[in-house]
């Protein structure tokens, strides 16, 4: 597995168990995602309108795919070509994450300077990372 996929199945895992300790609220993380994006990218009000329903757009596409996923590890696998059918559609699913991504990132690309897209790909990344280390610490 990926070190990217590993973070994000982390990131969905904290998310549940979150969600088991408090309720969780879809709307109101997406809120603070998007707020947090906004200030450390340094996006206008203009370029967030424009934005932002791309973003939106590929996470939803992400989750499909993250749930597709986890179907696949749902039933273990009991013969030797379901683990080799497993892990070719496993394998698939990865690309086609990539391949979302890359698509999305041009996307971006039209809408926002490259340099401000970089900004918000680190962005991203730092409320994940952040979010995460919350979680841990509420654990302990």
């Amino acid at each position: 597995m990926t070190h990217k996929i590993r973070l994000i199945l982390l990131f969905m895992t904290t998310t549940l168990a979150m969600q088991a300790q408090s309720k969780f609220d879809p709307a109101k993380f997406r809120a603070e995602l998007h707020r947090h994006i906004m200030i450390e990218a340094r996006l206008t009000q203009a370029e967030a309108d424009k934005f932002f329903p791309l973003f939106d757009e590929l996470k939803t596409k992400q989750r499909a795919i993250h749930r597709k996923m986890r179907e696949l590890t749902k039933v273990p696998p009991t013969t030797d070509a379901a683990c080799k059918s497993v892990i070719l559609k496993h394998d698939n699913m990865e690309i086609e994450m990539k391949q979302l991504e890359r698509t999305y990132h041009e996307k971006f690309q039209k809408v926002l300077p490259s340099s401000k897209v970089y900004a918000v790909l680190r962005a991203e990344r730092g409320f994940h990372k952040a979010t995460l280390q919350k979680a841990a610490k509420r654990r302990h």
